[in-house]
């Protein structure tokens, strides 16, 4: 029997069933462009970020008299970097990277951190962008410095995806070295350069920057975080 209660048939019925649920799920056809974590199992594949060394430092034991000031006040657990997640995600979940962090929203970047295409982030810790800012250009995070600190942010993210593998292959077969254009536009593409000490030269216009240590992989691109700033003028 293919007919129901109320006259309609079965099929009638799925019919209608789908269309309500689809109207329940929203209108919009194409992918969405970022994952909804519940419907996405959270993944396992993580790697552990460089240590926060930016709170340890602040530690100074206390003086005779004075209250209690415990190490441990100091210390920050272990922050991993899901793979399965995108770059914002990860760099927000990084108090080591607080003002490199506050530095691309405010320079108007984050939305491209956020979507699918793919970036490569040359992420600097708060204890080099600190004294970057303070000793260098102390207007850096002000409104007077807005030109200056996009043109400076934008250089440190790459157009792609870019790990260590990618690099060394793509240099090989383009003699030694890759031209990458940046989120700061014409003018200030990098220029990637493996080393034979198996590191990874970052040229940019006004100076350069050694990638050391592991790239982090991301569901819209790779992240690094470097131990200096790459230069700026």
């Amino acid at each position: 029997m293919d007919r129901c209660r109320g006259g309609l048939s079965l099929p009638v019925m799925v019919s209608v069933a789908c269309v309500a649920l689809s109207a329940l799920a929203g209108c919009r056809s194409g992918p969405p462009e970022r994952q909804d974590p519940v419907s996405v199992r959270g993944s396992t594949r993580a790697e552990i970020l460089p240590e926060a060394k930016s709170i340890q430092d602040k530690y100074k034991p206390e003086p005779l008299g004075a209250p209690p000031n415990p190490r441990v006040k100091y210390h920050v657990p272990p922050v991993p970097s899901y793979e399965d997640r995108p770059l914002s995600d990860n760099i927000c979940g990084a108090i080591e990277l607080a003002d490199f962090e506050a530095a691309v929203i405010r320079a108007g970047y984050w939305p491209y951190l956020t979507g699918d295409r793919e970036y490569t982030v040359l992420a600097v810790p708060n204890g080099p962008f600190e004294a970057y800012k303070h000793q260098a250009v102390p207007d850096l995070m002000r409104p007077s410095g807005h030109e200056f600190l996009k043109g400076f942010v934008g250089q440190m993210i790459l157009v792609g995806h870019w790990d260590l593998p990618a690099i060394q292959r793509k240099a090989a077969r383009r003699g030694g070295s890759i031209q990458v254009p940046t989120l700061a536009g014409p003018g200030h593409d990098v220029v990637l350069r493996p080393t034979a000490f198996g590191n990874v030269e970052v040229v940019g216009k006004d100076g350069t920057v050694t990638l050391v240590g592991n790239s982090y992989p991301q569901s819209n691109g790779v992240l690094y975080v470097t131990d200096s700033i790459l230069p700026y003028q």
